[in-house]
């Protein structure tokens, strides 16, 4: 026996029809496409067939199968085409699409939604999941299916999904911006500021604290410190007082002894901040002292 169901769209007739077909040639699915376009709208009439006795005696479970398939290419269109416009309105609303950032942020924003969020990898996947839950359950339910009617009144976890991923892009597009115009604002005072020493180097140890050396290795970490109270040192850090303390030195050189990988975020800051005055030692005995 056959049974059937048809599918309304305005936008989407040819991803659905491409996906169903592709399904069909990798899983042998026994499913015939009759498009018919109606004003704006398409109608596409899916008919399922069952091709042997021993589907024909189980048909309710084939008929679960064939509905997960066309769950299935339904959020796949849905993923590789409405998403990416949805994305676009929500930050629109939030007007920051009115200039290059906008593309930032929305270029950020499906980075997350194609990568995931965090240590979360699988997040297309479980979007996609999510998706073809509802879809399954609205086809349980009725054998006409409309994409634009679904993804207006009954896919809100989903949309919630895709809006959570635009306000990570949102925030960390401000944190960033913020960032680079601190960094730049401390440029300029680098720039303008006379030089206490010519050379510096800087050793740090595991746990984040640093010393200073002159070009003839003396320790000066003090005398570039004079300001700090170094009791207070867990409400500023080791790594923040050092910026401080080479933006306040100035130097024409900074030579980096350091060989953690824990601290890449300050050492980011201190080549941003100084440019090409800074250089990485590729070793010597300074370096063996940390």
């Amino acid at each position: 026996m056959e049974h059937s169901v048809r599918l309304g769209t305005q936008k989407y007739h040819e991803s659905i029809c491409e996906c169903l077909r592709e399904l069909g040639k990798q899983e042998q699915l026994p499913v015939q496409i009759i498009e018919q376009q109606q004003g704006r709208r398409w109608l596409i009439h899916c008919k399922f067939l069952n091709t042997s006795l021993a589907e024909t005696e189980n048909e309710e479970m084939v008929q679960k199968i064939h509905r997960y398939y066309l769950a299935n290419a339904l959020a796949e269109t849905i993923l590789l085409h409405w998403e990416k416009e949805h994305v676009r309105r929500i930050i629109k609303k939030s007007n920051y699409l009115l200039d290059d950032n906008g593309q930032k942020i929305l270029k950020k924003a499906l980075e997350y939604l194609n990568r995931g969020l965090g240590q979360e990898r699988t997040y297309r996947v479980s979007r996609k999941t999510k998706l073809v839950t509802q879809i399954l359950s609205c086809l349980d339910h009725s054998s006409i299916f409309d994409i634009e009617g679904f993804l207006s009144f009954r896919a809100q976890e989903y949309k919630r999904d895709v809006s959570k991923a635009v306000e990570f892009a949102i925030e960390e597009y401000i944190v960033e911006k913020e960032y680079l115009e601190f960094i730049q604002l401390l440029k300029h005072f680098v720039d303008n500021q006379t030089p206490q020493l010519e050379y510096l180097h800087v050793g740090m140890t595991s746990k984040g604290k640093f010393r200073l050396f002159d070009d003839q290795g003396d320790d000066v970490t003090h005398d570039y410190l004079a300001d700090y109270q170094l009791d207070n040192l867990h409400e500023l850090g080791y790594e923040d007082l050092l910026v401080s303390a080479l933006i306040a030195v100035a130097p024409r050189q900074i030579t980096l002894h350091i060989r953690y990988d824990g601290f890449m975020d300050t050492l980011q800051t201190i080549r941003n901040v100084f440019g090409n005055r800074v250089r990485d030692c590729s070793g010597c005995s300074l370096c063996e002292d940390f």
